[in-house]
């Protein structure tokens, strides 16, 4: 396999950035860990995300739950006067 990386001038912060992100002082090396940290990262975010969806479901049932508790406590309350 082979990488030919064209304009290195413009990307020079980037590799270089990489290279140390992967602690690789090769830039073919460099990138292609670079691209298994991306994916990686890619799957926890998704997994972030998802956990995020659940806890907001989570909350609004809870929230629901204590509106429906409120009304009933202020319903039986009328109902004693």
């Amino acid at each position: 396999m082979a990488i030919t990386i064209r304009d290195i001038d413009k990307h020079y912060y980037m590799i270089a950035s990489l290279k140390s992100l992967t602690n690789s002082n090769v830039t073919t090396k460099a990138l292609i860990k670079g691209g298994y940290l991306a994916v990686d990262l890619g799957q926890q975010l998704e997994d972030e995300r998802l956990k995020r969806i659940k806890a907001e479901s989570e909350l609004q049932e809870l929230k629901q739950k204590f509106s429906s508790y409120i009304k009933s406590k202020e319903e039986l309350l009328d109902a004693l006067k």
